[in-house]
Order: structure tokens, then C-alpha cells, then sequence
């Protein structure tokens, strides 16, 4: 049996287990996770001090974690930029949004 888009499980579930993003429905809050690699950062090393061992060239890697909330049709955005998880995928993150203010609060946290 094939789900059309107005498939209220298809819009509740699409994509939550792949490696990039997913959207899921919980309490009439769409919620979607995006998960971008970003240019790693190269700290260049540096040269012994005072006849001690030089510091090797050091690469960061890092990751961008993007949520949008959607609540009565309005988009609410956060993101934050992860550093030296490379192995981080939308499986790991948990995403909790409260929404008893006038702008909802959207808390990202992961565990890997």
C-alpha cells in the first residue's frame, strides 16, 4: 500500500530514521532536525618552547543541529554548532520543545 502526502502517519514519520533529518508530529507541534556537516577547522601547530616538544597541526570537526518547530502554522528556529562529534547522526539527537511562553523554548541535547 502506497502513502500519499496527506497520510497523517507519512507526515508524522517521514525520514525519522534517516541520517540526515526527520519530521516528527508530537502534541500538534511538526518538529524537523537537520543535521549539516561544516568545514572542519585547522589549527596550525606550533613550534617547541624552550626545547620542548612541538605542537602538532589540530583538526576540529563540526556539525550544525538545525530545529523548526512548527506550532499553529508558525516556524520557530534554533541551531547549534557541535564540535568534535563526528559520528553524530539525527539518531542521537533529542529535541524538547515547551511551548507555554509567547516564543516557545526549543532545547537540543544528544548522546553519543
Amino acid at each position: 500500500m502506497a502513502l500519499n502526502l496527506h497520510d497523517t502517519y507519512q507526515i508524522a514519520t517521514s525520514g525519522q530514521n534517516s541520517l540526515d533529518t526527520f519530521t516528527l508530529a508530537s502534541n500538534g507541534i511538526l518538529i524537523r532536525v537537520d543535521v549539516e556537516d561544516l568545514p572542519d577547522i585547522i589549527i596550525p601547530g606550533g613550534p617547541a618552547i624552550d626545547g620542548g616538544v612541538s605542537k602538532p597541526e589540530e583538526k576540529i570537526t563540526r556539525k550544525k543541529i538545525t530545529v523548526i518547530a512548527v506550532i499553529s502554522g508558525k516556524e520557530y528556529k534554533e541551531s547549534i554548532i557541535v564540535e568534535n562529534k563526528p559520528n553524530l547522526s539525527v539518531k542521537d539527537i533529542d529535541v524538547e520543545v515547551t511551548n507555554q511562553d509567547t516564543k516557545p523554548k526549543i532545547k537540543i541535547s544528544f548522546d553519543i
